[in-house]
Order: C-alpha cells, then structure tokens, then sequence
C-alpha cells in the first residue's frame, strides 16, 4: 500500500449549511504522511466553513479522541505534539477517517 485514503466530514454550522450535510470529502496522502499533512492539505482546500464571529472553534476528531483544535476561522490547528503522530497510528485498514465537530461561540 502507497497511500491512505483520508475520509472526513464536519459539521453544519448553520440551517442553510444543512443543504450540502454531511460535508464528506475524501482524499490520498502518502503512507508517511502525519497528521499535520492531513490538515495542511484540508487547509488548501479551504474545508472547514468560515463563521463570522471570533469565538468558535473546531475539534478534529480521529476514533474517540480530539486530537486537533481549530480556533475561529484558522485554517492551521493549533500547536500540538498529535500533530507529527503518523497517520498509520490511527488508520484501520487503509483509510483514516476524521470527523470535525463545530463548537459554536457563546453568547
């Protein structure tokens, strides 16, 4: 095997997001790729949606664990030692998949 196949989806942010739910995306990286690669890629694709407001943030979740924070609309997670882990650590036969959970600013 030369590559993963890296499925992810993410959250609505609003009612009029709901219209494109559940927002899949797949793509392939390298065998040695990290999970910083996977999130640099998505960030070239401008996948997460952007929110006005400043208070929001996004968890990048991998099996039952937040392994990556997104805070407002950045596109580059915030530092963390998850982030240089290989993706074969958390892939199952091939595929990695990665969920995005939005967490929406208090009021």
């Amino acid at each position: 095997m030369d590559e993963y196949l890296i499925k992810v989806e993410r959250d609505s942010v609003c009612m009029g997001d709901d219209v494109d739910a559940p927002h899949s995306y797949s793509f392939k990286l390298p065998c040695d790729s990290s999970l910083s690669d996977v999130f640099k890629h998505l960030a070239g694709k401008r996948y997460l949606a952007s929110v006005a407001g400043r208070n929001h943030s996004w968890d990048a979740i991998i099996g039952k664990k937040s392994l990556a924070k997104f805070l407002a609309n950045n596109r580059e997670p915030q530092a963390s030692a998850s982030l240089s882990a290989k993706v074969s650590k958390y892939e199952k036969d091939g595929v990695l998949h990665v969920r995005f959970k939005y967490n929406s600013a208090t009021t």
